[in-house]
């Protein structure tokens, strides 16, 4: 692999696999899968914010299920700090 490169893996099932060696018209797999994401990420970039895979629904849908699973409560403290402190746990149980 060259320098400057970091190896991607892609688990597919066989009908994905099937579709996409279909697709890759004397290309090899990595070359379009390549285009494929640089074609989407230069969309991406295009559209800015827009470009979030969710909008006020989902957002609203979020909201709802923090509503019913905490019921109007709060976590105590800060949430990068439960977290840290799980984590340093689950070390010390190891």
């Amino acid at each position: 692999m060259s320098e400057g490169k970091t190896r991607f893996t892609l688990d597919m099932d066989t009908l994905f696999q099937k579709r996409l060696m279909a697709a890759l018209k004397g290309v090899s797999m990595q070359e379009y899968c390549l285009s494929a994401i640089d074609r989407e990420l230069a969309r991406d970039e295009g559209e800015g914010a827009k470009s979030l895979p969710f909008g006020d629904e989902a957002l609203n849908r979020l909201v709802a299920l923090q509503n019913e699973v905490f019921q109007g409560r709060q976590v105590p403290g800060d949430s990068e700090e439960i977290i840290r402190e799980a984590r340093e746990a689950r070390t010390r149980a190891q």
